[in-house]
């Protein structure tokens, strides 16, 4: 008799950072391109660590982020959160984050990005955050 067993699911916020139309990427050393993301910590609430990975990850403060659903990618639960980045706002590496790079929604290919935010791509992740009508911002930072 075997005995199939489940890995739990793990939970990472996802944030999209928008400009103009594009879309923020970033990478580590040897991969390729994600959108950036953080694992939550035991007890940790989404928006937290939504916001703790663009502090640690890109030294950004966001004025707010928008959150637009879940979405199941293998053994992930994602947490995606929209942000829109102002112009000027200088984003630095931090922690493990070798490059960045601001890209257009329609140039953004499977082929360039790992496997699952290739995934959260092709399930129409650009429709999930580019509507009309964002729900009401959740403030992340206070900016003062």
């Amino acid at each position: 008799m075997s005995v199939t067993t489940h890995r739990p699911l793990r939970a990472k916020a996802t944030i999209i950072c928008s400009r103009n139309d594009k879309v923020l990427l970033v990478r580590r050393k040897g991969a390729k391109w994600k959108f950036p993301s953080g694992l939550l910590a035991t007890g940790e609430a989404p928006i937290v660590a939504a916001a703790r990975e663009l502090w640690k990850a890109l030294a950004l403060h966001c004025s707010g982020l928008n959150p637009v659903g879940t979405v199941e990618v293998g053994n992930v639960l994602h947490h995606i959160f929209t942000t829109d980045v102002p112009d000027g706002c200088c984003v630095a590496l931090g922690r493990g984050i070798v490059a960045c790079k601001w890209i257009c929604w329609e140039d953004l290919s499977s082929s360039m990005l790992k496997p699952t935010a290739a995934a959260l791509l092709s399930r129409d992740l650009q429709e999930l955050v580019h509507h009309d009508e964002r729900p009401e911002s959740v403030s992340a930072f206070n900016t003062n």
